[in-house]
């Protein structure tokens, strides 16, 4: 199941640019996207990150011990690689929620910036989405259940998020590996492949 904690120890070079899932049949929701944080008014542990191409995302840091780190992107202004666990909103909006933190390859810095805190992301690192759940196939769409691993007593609701596009032969039920892609507040679907036919 989704475990986000355990991000934190898994080697660089498994990062690049997704690392591999824990175990054959994880769920997970997984992106990684190139960006700055901003701070919004009045708020705490609460930013927009404005991605590459200027679309804007409600961002939160995904666990305690990054809250210090996600204070000090939004001081800096600087642009960093995210990961994140998309997180759907009300009205549509897609939240994100961050788990890690990249700097640019170093070749990418500004060498008047003070010292990074954080280890810079490899060369070729590019933006996507891993998507791992039950998937349902509507008309142009597919709904994925991202079943959530407990933390301790604490149980948490699937989550559920919405891929655009078409995923030929799925049928509902089936737990699917897919890669998407940001649009906006869309995921678009890029392409998947069918892991088991059927999850109780």
């Amino acid at each position: 199941m989704m475990d986000s904690t355990s991000l934190a120890f898994q080697d660089l070079a498994a990062m690049n640019p997704l690392p591999p899932p824990a175990h054959p049949y994880q769920f997970r929701a997984l992106g990684l996207v190139k960006g700055s944080l901003k701070s919004i008014p009045k708020t705490y542990a609460q930013a927009i990150l404005v991605a590459s191409d200027g679309a804007e995302y409600p961002a939160t840091p995904g666990r305690a011990e990054l809250l210090g780190p996600f204070e000090h992107c939004i001081k800096s202004g600087h642009t960093y690689w995210y990961y994140v666990q998309p997180q759907p909103r009300s009205g549509g909006a897609l939240g994100l929620s961050i788990i890690r933190i990249l700097a640019l390859p170093e070749e990418e810095q500004d060498p008047e910036w003070e010292e990074e805190p954080f280890l810079p992301a490899p060369e070729d690192t590019e933006e996507g989405f891993n998507i791992r759940g039950i998937v349902e196939p509507h008309d142009g769409f597919v709904e994925v259940t991202v079943r959530r691993k407990p933390q301790g007593t604490k149980q948490f609701a699937p989550l559920q998020l919405r891929l655009e596009g078409f995923l030929p032969g799925a049928v509902a039920g089936e737990f699917w590996d897919l890669l998407a892609e940001r649009e906006g507040n869309k995921l678009l679907l890029v392409d998947g492949t069918r892991l088991l036919t059927a999850v109780a």
